[in-house]
């Protein structure tokens, strides 16, 4: 951590250790004060009232003229720019709003917002960090109530019946270790395979999502397939393109953290993806075995001619990735369209695959010492609250949203995917997003994750292994913290 404030926090996180919690906020016992009288004792013709949580105090309005808000892309900008029904122009009423965006690589966008909080209390006002982003890699640190540096949502005015149709996971992952939620999501991320639909055809007979899901069912089976799309291809088409687009799949199913007691350790998940990819690396149902996630390679094996039958990921994996790569192209305000038929858009459908599993998200979170209190609430709650908000969200961009209403809507009005082919994609995804639990999260994932990725190439390649690439990849990691001790 660059700033001293955020490494002394997380020092006091590691030593006292960071409890997921659950989403449903923690109701703090409350002493009355002492009567010189004593109570009357409830009778059974007059039981007694059960008292009233106290409301929270909320936060103060500094009357703050400019809104800064800290992000890594321009995803929630483009819908806060476009479903934020009093922005206009640059502006909500007479506040300017200021996006300010660092690329999320590495620690980049951490660094970036970790040096703007260290200096909130003496920043001038029309510097202060009002809203940040936090993905699901990170938010662990964030969200943390000894950093301190997320106001938690009830004291900007968002209730427990405000977020009552949110997912559960997306209130845990945001709940610090006092059960007090921090910050709130207008997106689910429940995730599942994404194939061609005319491979499938060839391959397998049928591109039914049901069907196929069949085929893919277990590890076993869809080492199977595997064997089918290369078999029948005679090796030109790959099941998939790297062991990294499968990699969320074997650490969102494993509940341990990557750190405990501030000791590093490669988990069951890393060494269960590793084990199981080098496997199918030899074998030969990888396009490419180092190759990385989001480069050029990567993309154009989801062309037409890609020779890839899957990818692995949630909606906004398909908006934000995939769509663009497949043939579409983007409007100004951020959606997709299809430019002429010839490429792969609307030639895929998706299905759970060997296991469901959850990649991502984004949390929106209050800073504390902001200046705009009351407008922060405002947007955070008609942002990821309001169901008609999340609604037009999700039609509009083919994105999965953090409301259960909104998605039942969805699916009553025959919402579909263009890039599926027409498919329900929240029919497909909803029994995965109800089920989703984020138990293992850390503020050390998404350098743990990332470093991984490299690190287990030259494993992969049979160049060394697995014990050599797990130590290369816990030296990597603490190079980012020094502080770790490996097992």
């Amino acid at each position: 951590m660059k700033r001293k404030w955020l490494a002394i926090a997380l020092s006091m996180v590691m030593a006292v250790g960071m409890l997921s919690g659950c989403g449903e906020k923690k109701e703090e016992a409350t002493t009355a004060p002492a009567s010189n009288e004593q109570a009357e004792e409830p009778t059974e013709e007059e039981p007694a009232e059960e008292a009233e949580e106290p409301a929270a105090d909320l936060l103060e309005d500094g009357g703050g003229k400019v809104l800064n808000i800290y992000c890594w892309n321009d995803e929630w900008q483009t819908r806060f720019e476009k479903y934020y029904p009093d922005y206009k122009d640059g502006m909500v009423g007479d506040v300017k709003v200021n996006f300010i965006q660092n690329a999320n690589e590495g620690s980049n966008y951490q660094d970036k917002l970790d040096e703007a909080l260290g200096k909130q209390e003496s920043a001038a006002a029309d510097d202060k960090v009002d809203i940040f982003l936090a993905e699901a890699d990170y938010i662990d640190k964030y969200k943390s109530a000894q950093a301190d540096v997320a106001v938690p949502v009830e004291q900007l005015g968002i209730t427990d019946a405000d977020t009552a149709e949110m997912y559960d996971y997306t209130k845990q992952a945001a709940t610090d270790e006092n059960g007090t939620l921090r910050g709130v999501s207008w997106q689910a991320c429940a995730a599942g395979m994404i194939y061609r639909r005319s491979l499938a055809k060839e391959y397998f007979g049928t591109d039914d999502p049901a069907a196929i899901q069949e085929q893919v069912a277990d590890w076993d089976k869809f080492k199977a397939a595997c064997e089918t799309v290369k078999t029948k291809s005679n090796g030109k088409t790959f099941m998939f393109f790297s062991p990294n687009d499968l990699q969320r799949i074997f650490i969102n199913n494993d509940n341990t953290k990557f750190v405990n007691d501030g000791v590093l350790a490669a988990t069951p998940g890393l060494n269960n993806w590793a084990d199981t990819m080098k496997e199918y690396v030899d074998a030969g149902y990888a396009k490419d075995p180092t190759g990385g996630l989001w480069g050029e390679e990567w993309g154009k094996g989801m062309s037409v001619n890609g020779g890839v039958f899957a990818y692995f990921g949630p909606a906004w994996y398909i908006t934000f990735s995939m769509a663009g790569y497949s043939g579409a192209t983007q409007n100004d305000d951020g959606t997709y369209k299809h430019k002429d038929g010839k490429d792969s858009y609307g030639d895929w459908a998706l299905c759970q695959g060997p296991q469901g599993f959850n990649w991502g998200g984004t949390w929106i979170m209050a800073a504390k010492g902001t200046d705009n209190a009351t407008l922060v609430g405002d947007i955070l709650k008609k942002m990821t609250c309001d169901q008609d908000i999340l609604y037009n969200i999700a039609k509009d961009n083919q994105d999965y949203v953090n409301g259960k209403a909104a998605c039942d809507k969805l699916i009553a009005d025959g919402i579909t995917s263009d890039f599926l082919g027409g498919q329900d994609m929240i029919s497909t995804l909803k029994a995965a997003a109800e089920s989703i639990a984020m138990t293992n999260l850390s503020a050390y994932d998404q350098q743990c994750i990332e470093t991984s990725q490299a690190q287990f190439a030259d494993f992969y390649a049979g160049k060394i292994s697995k014990e050599d690439a797990i130590a290369k990849w816990q030296e990597e990691v603490k190079k980012s913290f020094p502080n770790l001790e490996t097992a």
